[in-house]
């Protein structure tokens, strides 16, 4: 059982590396092969993640709207990224990640769209295509430099509790050593523009002929908006919520097999969950990691992620696997 991350094409190794020891290496979809990451491309060396690129028409196009966008959005700074308004200095290098952004995606899209004869036999499904790998292009950006951001919150972090370890007054005089570093802010990446990501997302995965059978991502936005907006459609549940201790390096991953079994059950919900909930044996007295457990029963992927996906995008109907599996469960991990 392959695993596929979402609704985002950037994670950061300790991501990749938590992920890989619970269900192994994670597929992540790239709207561009020649934007790849060299962070993602050292990953997918080491085994951790499987980088797929579904779609590659009218690359040309897209770098062109990429790089105008890109230049604008240097010239328009903001402050939406998480941090940004900290390191202000690097405001520059902050992607502007918000509506205003999106509005701008689209006219870029309308600009870019072709002039010559055969434009007037484009389909809505390579417009919402181009729309979307745009869309995630820009959000990868976003993200990459909000994990950089994040890297020197942590340095910043260390320093001052380094620093304040050297106040040896301090206690006597009621300096709080602990709130003094609590204000610095983490957000979820998922929690921006959550219902684009997600159908974005999904219309890149739908192009891939070989669809993996689990989804996983890091996001609680992302589970909770699916809950919202498509739960009705998806017949989404919750299965259950687990805590447990990733496996160190080299040995199997904890989660894949156990998940495995419960997808190929002939019911669900109500398949016996005690071999997952083995897994969480003492999990509570040491540091790990929360996963939530979805599902939709009676849906594959490939029908799961054709209703994430913009409605004038149409997927194929199965993933080709025969041995697809019959219910598309999506596992929350939280640390």
């Amino acid at each position: 059982m392959i695993a596929a991350y979402m609704p985002f094409t950037y994670l950061s190794e300790s991501t990749a590396c938590i992920l890989a020891s619970l269900v192994g290496p994670v597929v992540v979809y790239q709207p561009l092969k020649t934007i790849i990451p060299e962070h993602l491309q050292g990953l997918a060396a080491q085994g951790r993640v499987d980088i797929r690129t579904p779609m590659a028409r009218d690359d040309d196009r897209l770098r062109a709207a990429l790089a105008e966008f890109t230049d604008w959005a240097r010239m328009n700074p903001g402050k939406s990224t998480p941090g940004a308004s900290y390191f202000s200095q690097r405001q520059g290098d902050v992607p502007f990640f918000d509506e205003t952004a999106i509005n701008r995606i689209r006219t870029d899209i309308k600009r870019y769209h072709r002039s010559d004869p055969l434009a007037d036999h484009q389909t809505d499904e390579t417009e919402a295509a181009f729309s979307a790998r745009l869309f995630l292009a820009l959000a990868q950006e976003n993200d990459l430099t909000t994990d950089h951001l994040d890297h020197d919150l942590n340095r910043f972090n260390a320093l001052e509790k380094d620093f304040l370890k050297t106040l040896a007054d301090a206690d006597e005089t009621g300096f709080d050593r602990q709130s003094f570093g609590a204000g610095i802010w983490r957000d979820d990446p998922g929690a921006k523009l959550t219902g684009q990501r997600i159908r974005a997302w999904a219309t890149l995965a739908a192009a891939d002929s070989d669809l993996p059978e689990l989804l996983i991502t890091t996001s609680r936005a992302v589970t909770d908006t699916l809950v919202e907006t498509c739960g009705d459609r998806l017949c989404l549940e919750k299965l259950t919520e687990i805590r447990l201790v990733p496996p160190s390096a080299g040995t199997a991953p904890a989660l894949i097999r156990v998940l495995a079994d419960l997808a190929g059950q002939a019911s669900l919900p109500s398949a016996d969950l005690s071999a997952l909930k083995r897994l969480a044996a003492d999990a509570a007295a040491v540091p790990a990691v929360t996963v939530t457990l979805l599902v939709a029963a009676n849906q594959t992927p490939a029908s799961v992620i054709r209703r994430m996906a913009s409605a004038t995008t149409i997927p194929p109907e199965e993933n080709n696997n025969p041995n697809s599996v019959g219910h598309t469960l999506i596992a929350l991990v939280e640390s």
